[in-house]
């Protein structure tokens, strides 16, 4: 035979050679046994010995097979749709493929419709399998195998729960994605025993701090997420990636849902969470910890209260009757009262609104100030962004230190006392009293070794000023507002005619004087 032919005869044998399809999968990255390059290498041996040429892969990394049918799963997904771009699909493994039988049944269906080739390069015993659908036994043994996989699968998971609650009960943190804001981090429990924890992470710790922060100051949970975006802030999952030391996801994108998830759940504390996101609890009622406290209580209180307000803010009780847009800013300069709303009759019979003092305690010689209502408060929202608009907002975010020295004086004056009770105990009570004498001392000695960590007070300066803010709000979130920074404006006396608006109304903030405070905070005491 001719060069030429034998030539042509190599190029026809190619175009008929199978195309095959390379398909991995892997629950989790890290796990080494069953990385994508060793099953990528099993797989193009596979291929080799079949004779086929292989025409791409299906890579789906960090997917479940007890949570996803092969069409879940966006690369295998591509190929499946396109039947005829490919002629044998390989994996390496059985359970890299399905570990439903109903998976497998529907695999198999698509298969003999379509006439393709299943490949496993290690099956039972080891050595590649390969699935005839043209044979009924072929079919059957198919099933029994992927019953076989489905069986691994549970037993899988039930062995990973029991460890997870066992993890757990022993304040350990069991694993699976690490929250946003920690870093796994292995230490040594009072038991002796080391366990894995969830530290701080230094970056995200601070971001998930500053959205706590903007939450606090009554932002919503798009605003936060548009702050996130516009921040570059890493999103959870390319947090993870990077722990694990994986390429990110450059579509990974924060959403309101994610942002609000993360905000509520008690992990801000540093509590073992449940799916539904309710704090696990001991046999005492105090929370399962599984990491450091991102914020202090008196932080999570803050911010259970914003969010409350978020939540239920069409459904909060209705305003006073007599409340208005400068209710408990607007004080008349006599008396310190509000001012309260009210109508005046012009000249030619219209009504015109104005503010005016009510209050009884006036006298002739003090008569009570009126002034017109929208000229009033369009004076007050101007002067308010004239003198603080330009400044930042911040947030003040408080971590908790470490400091056990309340508790061991308490454990030390309780073991004292023990200890001058034992010499009269016999039997059963002495035992008792020394158990509770050892459990003391157990725990003394684990709060000695702990350091004193003072706690940290953080001031996070928001993205926005209070002008900003200010012409973003409703009339009511300005009145707040102005509460909130202590703002008090007082209405001058009627003197002079058609004296001017703005040399009538005075705005200050009320601060109150620290000296004078505290003397009246030592007359309250001592009258008591």
């Amino acid at each position: 035979m001719s060069q030429l032919a034998r030539r042509a005869g190599i190029a026809v044998a190619a175009r008929h050679a199978p195309r095959v399809v390379g398909a991995i999968r892997l629950s989790r990255y890290n796990d080494s046994s069953t990385s994508p390059e060793v099953q990528e290498e099993m797989i193009t041996l596979a291929a080799h010995r079949i004779g086929g040429v292989l025409v791409g892969w299906a890579k789906d990394i960090d997917v479940s097979a007890l949570k996803t049918s092969p069409w879940e799963r966006e690369e295998l997904l591509y190929w499946l749709e396109r039947p005829d771009e490919w002629d044998v699909l390989v994996w390496q493994r059985m359970d890299r493929a399905v570990r439903s039988m109903a998976d497998m049944a529907n695999l198999g269906r698509f298969a003999k419709q379509h006439g393709k080739r299943l490949v496993f390069a290690s099956g039972p015993g080891g050595d590649m399998l390969e699935l005839d659908f043209g044979s009924a036994m072929s079919e059957l043994i198919m099933l029994i195998l992927a019953f076989a996989a489905q069986l691994e699968g549970q037993t899988i998971v039930e062995r990973n729960q029991g460890a997870a609650a066992r993890l757990q009960s022993l304040g350990r943190w069991a694993g699976g994605p690490v929250p946003y804001g920690f870093q796994p981090v292995r230490k040594t429990f009072p038991d002796g025993n080391e366990g894995w924890w969830l530290g701080e992470h230094k970056e995200t710790a601070d971001i998930r701090r500053a959205a706590i922060a903007r939450a606090i100051a009554r932002k919503s949970f798009n605003s936060i997420t548009d702050w996130l975006i516009e921040s570059g802030a890493v999103t959870p999952s390319n947090h993870r990636a990077r722990l694990a030391g994986r390429e990110e996801d450059p579509e990974s994108r924060w959403m309101p849902t994610t942002v609000r998830s993360m905000l509520m759940s008690a992990l801000n504390r540093g509590h073992l969470v449940t799916r539904e996101g309710t704090t696990v609890r001991n046999a005492d009622g105090s929370p399962v910890l599984q990491g450091e406290a991102l914020i202090s209580d008196e932080t999570a209180r803050e911010l259970d209260e914003a969010l409350k307000e978020m939540a239920v803010a069409a459904l909060q009780a209705p305003r006073r009757r007599d409340a208005h847009e400068l209710l408990g800013v607007l004080v008349c300069h006599w008396c310190t009262s509000n001012m309260h709303t009210g109508s005046r009759t012009e000249g030619d019979g219209t009504q015109t609104g104005v503010f005016r003092c009510n209050s009884g305690r006036h006298g002739k010689e003090a008569p009570k100030p009126t002034v017109t209502r929208a000229i009033t408060v369009a004076w007050v929202h101007a002067e308010f962004i004239r003198r603080f608009g330009f400044m930042r907002q911040t947030q003040i975010v408080r971590t908790p230190g470490v400091d056990h020295r309340a508790e061991i004086a308490e454990l030390e004056s309780n073991l004292e006392e023990l200890g001058n009770r034992l010499p009269q105990m016999r039997g059963a009570a002495a035992d008792v009293v020394m158990g509770q004498m050892n459990g003391i001392a157990e725990r003394l000695e684990q709060l000695r070794s702990a350091p004193v960590e003072p706690p940290k007070v953080q001031e996070i300066e928001l993205d926005t000023t209070w002008g900003d803010a200010f012409r973003e709000a409703s009339d009511e979130e300005r009145r707040q507002i102005m509460l909130s920074m202590s703002i008090r404006v007082t209405v001058g006396p009627p003197t002079g005619w058609r004296r001017p608006i703005e040399e009538r109304l005075t705005m200050e903030i009320d601060r109150p004087d620290p000296e004078a405070d505290a003397l009246e905070d030592v007359a309250y005491q001592e009258s008591m």
